[in-house]
């Protein structure tokens, strides 16, 4: 057994799933290739626990931007280590961000920190409730695990009256949410929705169609851009299509891989907070508010999103260049920050089948990859050379060649 394996045995013995978070749990496709484990990171790659080194396309699900150790943030939470970590009352670290976040973000007028996405998502429903006085919701994409955001599965604890009070709707459907606008906007309060969901359509119509349907109804929009947020561009995903949410969630990126989650938008919502008490302990906590400032002012004074879209499209050019050489069909798409490639043959069976044996063949080559190529700002030109090369020689393995 690999140290990986011998981990995650012991693991599973004292952690339920073995780890913290679902989408970190072992794959049984992968077994074998796919490192459990990491012992440390640098840049765009990590050392598992074998020792191996990988190019990283995951970023930790998305909150790695910069690069992993990225020294400026670094260098400010050690800074801010020395002064220490929670206190007795604010610190001075919270109005800064704040301030500067509401610079950046074009919707954002005042905002509150949090941990995780869930947070904000759940804080900002909360406001949207309790602004509105009206109890229902329509949310769409994956909004975190919150009884709001997990109804209609049996046996996951979630209450089944909880059913009546969430339409949950696919990414896209405009006329599904119109529909229920027509039925019950009386009833409901906001419209939760990714602005983008990594998907073909990077046009913006999706998000831009919801402010409308919005505006329309009288009920109040919220943008969770917990993955888009600072990925792509500093303003989100709000800035990049030009469409003014109510409400915004954001973590991940924010912070580079530090815990923390922004919500907020609108003065006259977020006062809604002077009457009635939301909070959290820890959402003042100083180290991951000083690096949220330090990736922020990275991102403001570097060209971080030039060139993540630029390594993006490198990466994109060559999949295309090299799909096109073997004659194999696939789909490549997506934003440059954050694409995918994907198999399309006439049998969804063997796009399956054909995608798991490529993933295999790429965790051999040391690639870490899953469902979409992440990039940060540490990935460079030899980089992605690399990682060609070595996707050249895993695609022709799972073709059989």
């Amino acid at each position: 057994m690999t140290e990986s394996e011998k981990l995650y045995k012991r693991a599973l013995e004292h952690i339920p799933w073995g780890t913290q978070t679902n989408a970190k749990r072992p794959i049984e496709d992968y077994a074998g290739v796919m490192p459990f484990f990491v012992e440390s990171a640098n840049g765009c790659r990590f050392i598992d626990v074998d020792g191996d080194e990988y190019i990283d396309y995951r970023l930790a699900l998305g909150p790695v931007i910069l690069g992993y150790r990225y020294p400026e943030v670094d260098q400010a939470v050690r800074a801010q280590l020395d002064k220490g970590v929670l206190f007795s009352m604010a610190s001075p670290v919270e109005m800064e961000l704040a301030e500067k976040i509401c610079k950046v973000v074009p919707s954002m007028e005042m905002v509150r920190f949090g941990k995780n996405g869930v947070d904000a998502n759940a804080s900002n429903i909360r406001i949207a409730r309790a602004y509105s006085r009206k109890d229902k919701i329509i949310r769409c994409g994956y909004n975190g695990y919150h009884d709001w955001f997990s109804t209609g599965v049996e046996g996951n604890g979630v209450p089944k009256v909880l059913d009546d009070y969430v339409y949950e709707v696919r990414y896209g459907d405009i006329d599904g949410i119109e529909k229920i606008l027509k039925k019950d906007a009386v009833n409901i309060s906001c419209v939760l929705a990714v602005p983008y969901d990594f998907n073909e359509d990077i046009s913006g119509e999706y998000p831009r169609a919801l402010r409308k349907l919005a505006d329309e109804y009288g009920v109040i929009l919220i943008f969770d851009e917990v993955l888009t947020g600072f990925r792509l561009s500093i303003g989100g995903a709000q800035e990049y299509f030009g469409v003014r949410p109510d409400l915004t969630s954001f973590a991940k990126a924010v912070a580079n891989g530090f815990p923390l989650s922004v919500y907020g938008g609108k003065k006259k919502l977020m006062d809604k907070l002077n009457d009635f008490v939301l909070t959290a302990t820890y959402a003042g906590e100083a180290l991951s508010i000083a690096a949220a400032l330090a990736t922020l002012k990275v991102m403001q004074e570097k060209e971080v999103h030039e060139h993540i879209f630029r390594m993006g499209r490198r990466l994109m050019a060559g999949f295309r260049e090299i799909a096109g050489r073997i004659g194999v069909d696939v789909k490549i798409g997506g934003f440059p920050v954050a694409s995918y490639f994907l198999f399309n043959f006439a049998s969804d069976a063997r796009n399956k089948k054909v995608q798991v044996e490529l993933n295999r063949e790429l965790y051999k080559e040391h690639i870490f990859v899953y469902d979409r190529w992440f990039i940060s700002y540490s990935h460079k030109e030899s980089d992605i050379d690399e990682t060609l090369e070595k996707f050249e020689r895993a695609l022709k393995r799972s073709l059989g060649d």
